[in-house]
Order: C-alpha cells, then sequence, then structure tokens
C-alpha cells in the first residue's frame, strides 16, 4: 500500500522548511498526544503518524533525501525489508514513557509548565490585594457609615528596602546566567528560556538574604485603617483603600484593599434590588372605604392615601423612598404592601352590623362555586 505524504501527515505544503516542520510538529503534538485525548485511539494513533514523519522531515539530511526522492528515499540499494518508515529507528518521544520519567512527551509538557509556573516574572511585582468582610445593617447600608478595621498584612522590609539582600551595594553579575537573567532549557525539537531560578530573573549576584526578612524583602505588620461605606451598599459591595494590601515583591508596588459589606436583614423592611418593601396593616373600614395612613421608611414617615375598596396584598410604589444610588444616581423605591387586618368582635351589636352589612351587600368572593 502507498505511504502517505509526510508533508500531508504534517498538513504542510510540499518541501516546507525546516523550521515550518518543527512549528507543525509542536503544533499537532500538543494537538493529538494520547495525554491529553484519553481513551480515544485514533488520537494515539496520529500522534504516532506524526511523530514518525517528523523523525524523517525533522532531520536535515533525510529531509534532504525526502525532498528529491520521495517515498523511496530510504529505498535499500538491495534486498531487505526496512523498518518503520524505511528502516529509519524513530528517536522521538517514548509513549510508554512513566509519568514523571525522563524522555517521555508528559515530561515536556510538565517542563513546559512548570517553568512558566513555578518560576515568579522578573522585576518588580505588584502586590496581592486584601479582602475584609464588614457586616453592616440594613439602617446603617441606608445611610452610611464609617468603619475602622485592624488589618494584617505585609509592607516591606525595613532593613533591606524591600530588596531581601543584606547588603545595597553594586554587585556582580549571577554565575548561574551569565548576567542575562535568563537559562536555557533543550528536549529534543524543543527549546526555550526561563528566568534563572539562582537570581530570580535579575541577572545580578542574590548575594546573602536578608537577615530581618529571610530573603523576602517584607514583614508583617498590624495598620489601622479607617473608610467610609457610601449610603446604598449592598451585600458583595466593596470599598477600595488603594496601597492598603499586601507589599509588593522587588520594589513593586502594593495590593489594594478592599472593604467588602455583608447587609444584615432588618426586622420591618425587606431589600429587592434598589427597592425597600414593607407591609403596612390596615383596618377593615379602611380598606373599603379608603384612608390616609402613615407608613413608615427609612427617612422618616411618609403619608399613603388608601384608594376605597383597596384588596389585602395590594401593592403602593413611593417613588425614591428606598435605597439611595452609591453612585450617587436615582435613589430606589419603597413598595408599601397593605394588608387588612381582621377585627376581633366580641359585642353583639357589632355582629348585628356585619350581619346588616352582609344583606345589603351579597357579593361571593368565591365565584368558582357559583353560587
Amino acid at each position: 500500500m502507498a505511504r502517505r505524504d509526510l508533508y500531508e501527515i504534517l498538513e504542510l505544503p510540499k518541501k516546507a522548511s525546516l523550521a515550518d516542520v518543527k512549528r507543525a510538529y509542536k503544533r499537532l503534538a500538543r494537538k493529538y498526544h494520547p495525554d491529553l485525548n484519553p481513551k480515544d485511539r485514533s488520537a494515539e494513533e496520529r500522534f504516532k503518524e506524526i511523530s514518525e514523519a517528523y523523525a524523517v522531515l525533522g532531520d536535515p539530511e533525510k529531509k534532504k533525501r525526502y525532498d528529491v526522492q520521495g517515498g523511496a528515499w530510504d529505498a535499500p540499494p538491495s534486498g531487505g525489508a526496512p523498518g518503520g518508515w524505511g528502516g529509519v529507528k524513530f528517536e522521538g518521544f517514548d509513549f510508554d514513557a512513566p509519568p514523571g520519567g525522563a524522555g517521555g512527551f508528559a515530561d515536556l509538557f510538565e517542563t513546559f509548565l512548570g517553568a512558566a509556573q513555578q518560576q515568579p516574572p522578573p522585576g518588580p511585582r505588584p502586590g496581592e490585594d486584601l479582602v475584609y468582610p464588614v457586616t453592616v445593617t440594613l439602617r446603617e447600608a441606608f445611610s452610611g457609615k464609617r468603619v475602622r478595621l485592624s488589618v494584617r498584612h505585609t509592607v516591606p522590609c525595613k532593613t533591606c528596602g524591600g530588596d531581601g539582600r543584606a547588603a545595597q551595594a553594586k554587585r556582580a553579575a549571577c554565575r548561574r546566567c551569565g548576567g542575562t537573567g535568563k537559562v536555557g532549557l533543550s528536549r529534543g525539537p524543543f527549546s526555550f528560556a526561563q528566568p534563572c531560578p539562582a537570581c530570580r530573573g535579575t541577572g545580578a549576584d542574590p548575594g546573602e538574604p536578608c537577615r530581618d526578612c529571610g530573603g523576602t524583602g517584607v514583614r508583617e505588620a498590624t495598620e489601622t485603617v479607617e473608610a467610609a461605606i457610601p449610603a446604598g451598599v449592598d451585600t458583595g459591595s466593596r470599598v477600595r483603600l488603594k496601597g492598603k494590601g499586601q507589599a509588593g515583591a522587588s520594589g513593586g508596588p502594593p495590593g489594594d484593599l478592599y472593604i467588602e459589606t455583608h447587609v444584615s436583614a432588618d426586622s420591618l423592611f425587606s431589600r429587592e434590588g434598589p427597592h425597600l418593601k414593607v407591609r403596612v396593616p390596615i383596618t377593615f373600614p379602611e380598606a373599603v372605604l379608603g384612608a390616609k395612613i402613615e407608613v413608615p421608611t427609612l427617612s422618616g414617615g411618609a403619608r399613603l392615601k388608601i384608594p376605597p375598596g383597596t384588596p389585602s396584598g395590594q401593592v403602593f410604589r413611593l417613588r425614591e423612598r428606598g435605597m439611595p444610588s452609591p453612585r450617587g444616581g436615582v435613589a430606589g423605591d419603597l413598595l408599601v404592601e397593605v394588608a387588612v387586618a381582621v377585627p376581633s368582635v366580641a359585642d353583639e351589636r357589632s355582629k348585628e352590623l356585619l350581619k346588616e352589612f352582609e344583606r345589603l351587600n351579597p357579593d361571593n368572593p368565591r365565584s368558582y362555586t357559583g353560587s
């Protein structure tokens, strides 16, 4: 059976350059490697095919012969059966290499990821942000509040100025990387550079670590901070205090402190986004005849007109009497739900009047009964 064209296997045009071959192999090897496609037999076969094609086209001499002779490049001068791709022993990655073992693709993949994840970027790095939760009542959230917090965070070490080294004098170049700040790694066709672990990418001799901070460049400190929580905050709202977070590394700027509010429930009012809701009882005569009643708000009292015939559960809206906007926008509304209170009738005269009312108003609220 005729062999597939090696350039076609690597998804390349005929006689592509050696650099293109390497790039194509890296891309396809990542895509079809069995470790990244578990239980996919077709991906494993495709990976082996790609690797065998690269064993030929990735070798300058073999590639040259293949470009001239095509599929017959490896034909023996006399008899004999070639093995693999024409007797070429595949010297790529070991498919069966155990995890963590040298030579396996998983080891190479781990090298790439480990170099990126374990080594901090060279030069100054900003500090991490801190989040402190603060509980406020609904009424405090409505009016705003000033808080005073004792914050535990890191600050630059005064002894070394945040450098992490004992002396501040000019130092010689790092012996590990020769002052470049980078060291090279090479695995088969792959090669890349990573920050030097000895000098953390600075290129300078790390010298002796500072005794006060142990070489970290930071120390822990407790600081009292004050902040104004604006009116209208909700649970999850944050107030930012710039530069009050963790200290930066290698002279980087400090992180920020975020005060995160958690609003506790109120016994009278409930909250629906920017709106407030309150349940107010009304008497039977007020519901039937209508009335003007006082309703509570978080900013003082307000009067509400109850139209005649108002049913229990009716909701009225008082515009802009809800929660204020933390950003100075329009305030929310107050939603007033009325509940008709059933009177307790004990005397006979009241009972007679109610029976007379029922006789004069024979409405049936249960119309589904048909009677």
